[in-house]
């Protein structure tokens, strides 16, 4: 969004021009009118949203921060939040009654159209993070039987209800899916040729219902798809998925991944208010303290050690923030290799032996360089020494663990970005701490 169409719209909003503002706004996107409102002043967020008529509201709602979202919809009113829920697609309309008061949720539901609201009521029953939970309930299905012309005339009757229309499905009478049929394809056919003869020949890609949304994303994502039918476990076809759901799905699992590797939550945001981030931060920087006194115990038990060689205390912190760094870059690569499907339990072996040696290697590389320098620093050759075999030690922890807990923690059925990276830090503080203090006290005292 232009800087100058921000000025100008935000203007003429304070000025009160409404109309100039309603016409502005109508010539832009619906994602450029909910990046205006997520970045305006919130004193002028309600102002311009309540400029919208019902369809145009309804495409950008979903597009508003969570916390945005949430003052919008507590103060619009009910007969106005009824017909912009009434315009969405059932995916969107289930992700925003989702988050409304049950009351309220019951009122809409109960006076949006009948068909809508009884796809909507189903879909809502499904986990949110699964297949369920993504799809939406509009779709084109023909039978088998159908010929080029008819399905030509039944796409043209019903396909107001369904944007993104590149493919439809084809079903048996039995309701169950059997096919995929491209437009394309569909436009190119001969006139009597029949839905059974003109779909897709090669493998057809389906989600359960209940698949969980990261596998649906790998599906996704491994097989270049842009539409994905959803059925249930008797092949029913129940719903599709599409591309523009999905990289919302690896946008927010990315995120979400990226928070919890700090210890944050996914909805602790730029502008979110200093108490709310308080609450959500201070656990994980309570859990990170009774990890540093743990580590501080295994440095107390080296403290003559120190004591005699206060040089050491210079030391100490590279060889455990060199340690650290490596875990948290072999917990990167094992925790995105988990993400994309690429660890099995075929290659999980290989992939931790490649991380160890790696490591090892780094460990090596790097421990010899601080040895030389810890020598020119000191003229002490036998504290450079120390200084590169303790590297090399927690290099080898930092290898070892980086790879070994995720894997542990997602055969456990716990997400992996989850409590990793502290696990991580506090076991290469603690190997490094050890191994270049208990090396010292053996070797140097």
């Amino acid at each position: 969004m232009k800087e100058n169409k921000y000025n100008l719209i935000l203007s003429n909003l304070k000025l009160g021009n409404k109309e100039f503002v309603k016409a502005e706004i109508n010539k832009l996107h619906a994602g450029d009118i909910a990046i205006l409102i997520n970045a305006f002043p919130r004193e002028y967020q309600l102002d311009l949203f309540k400029l919208l008529d019902n369809e145009l509201a309804s495409n950008v709602l979903p597009n508003l921060f969570s916390d945005i979202q949430e003052q919008i919809l507590s103060v619009i009113p009910p007969n106005r939040l009824i017909n912009i829920i009434d315009e969405m697609e059932s995916d969107e309309a289930v992700d925003i009654l989702s988050d409304l008061e049950d009351d309220l949720s019951k009122k809409v539901l109960d006076n949006i159209n009948k068909e809508d609201s009884e796809d909507i009521r189903r879909l809502m029953a499904y986990d949110e993070e699964s297949a369920g939970g993504l799809m939406q309930s509009e779709f084109i299905a023909v039978e088998t039987q159908m010929k080029r012309d008819e399905i030509i005339e039944f796409i043209r009757e019903n396909h107001t209800d369904v944007e993104n229309l590149h493919y439809v499905f084809v079903i048996d009478t039995e309701k169950k899916l059997v096919g995929i049929l491209e437009i394309t394809s569909l436009l190119l056919a001969k006139k009597n040729s029949i839905a059974s003869s003109i779909m897709e020949k090669k493998e057809l890609f389906v989600a359960n219902v209940n698949m969980d949304q990261e596998q649906v994303a790998h599906i996704f994502r491994k097989y270049d798809l842009y539409i994905l039918p959803v059925v249930d476990d008797n092949n029913l076809l129940l719903g599709r998925i599409t591309v523009d759901d999905i990289i919302d799905v690896i946008d927010e699992e990315a995120s979400e991944d990226a928070y919890k590797m700090v210890g944050l939550e996914s909805e602790d945001k730029v502008f979110t208010t200093p108490l709310s981030s308080v609450k959500k931060r201070l656990p994980w920087l309570a859990l990170n303290l009774m990890t540093a006194l743990l580590v501080s115990s295994v440095v107390g038990i080296f403290e003559n050690t120190i004591s005699q060689l206060s040089f050491l205390a210079v030391l100490m912190p590279i060889v455990a923030g060199l340690g650290g760094n490596s875990g948290i870059q072999t917990l990167t690569v094992i925790i995105r290799g988990i993400a994309l499907g690429e660890l099995t339990i075929h290659n999980t072996r290989k992939a931790i032996f490649k991380e160890v040696t790696v490591a090892v290697i780094n460990g090596i590389l790097i421990g010899s360089t601080a040895m030389l320098i810890a020598y020119l620093l000191k003229s002490d050759l036998m504290l450079g020494v120390v200084l590169g075999c303790a590297m090399v030690c927690n290099m080898l922890i930092a290898g070892l663990v980086g790879s070994i807990i995720p894997i542990i923690m997602k055969s456990l059925k716990i997400d992996p970005a989850l409590a990793s990276s502290v696990i991580i830090t506090m076991l290469t503080d603690i190997g490094g701490f050890a191994s270049f203090l208990g090396l010292a006290s053996i070797l140097l005292v």
